[in-house]
């Protein structure tokens, strides 16, 4: 049931995401607003980096793609670490849009896992899987104000 509910949540939030970044300009991309410490870019790499992790944690999976993408997306980042070898758009919309069928391979009993180490509280695998449903669900809204306020403003 929690695997049920869980892949419900990604794959609403993450057509949220996706539908954004397919409907911005890309010349609002590196913009940061007023008010903002951040860009739609880094908004999308952070939302791709953060469920990268998921999965590595999850699955097993090599942590390459995570762990690049955490280099210039993950917390306490900014558009400012950006350089020659930041991820493009093309490539975090390759990521994002094949994460959610590698999460397919997720089980019930994966989910129903005591975690190693907690996470803000966290005991269980399927909570800290549902914080990355909230979390993204939380960036969605961040780059829809942003990109309203740019689209408004540019």
């Amino acid at each position: 049931m929690q695997k049920e509910l869980l892949t419900f949540q990604l794959n609403t939030v993450r057509g949220w995401v996706n539908y954004h970044l397919e409907d911005t300009d890309e010349s609002l991309m590196d913009i940061v607003p007023a008010g903002f410490n951040n860009n739609l870019y880094w908004q999308y790499g952070h939302v791709a980096a953060n469920f990268e992790t998921e999965l590595v944690r999850l699955l097993g999976k090599d942590s390459t793609t995570a762990d690049a993408f955490n280099k210039y997306f993950g917390t306490g980042t900014s558009p400012d670490d950006f350089d020659e070898g930041t991820p493009s758009i093309e490539e975090i919309k390759e990521v994002l849009e094949r994460q959610p069928g590698e999460y397919e391979s997720v089980t019930e009993a994966q989910l129903e896992e005591k975690m190693d180490e907690p996470f803000l509280g966290m005991t269980m695998s399927y909570e800290r899987a549902g914080f990355a449903m909230l979390h993204e669900s939380l960036h969605a809204g961040k780059i829809q104000e942003m990109k309203r306020l740019l689209e408004n403003q540019y």
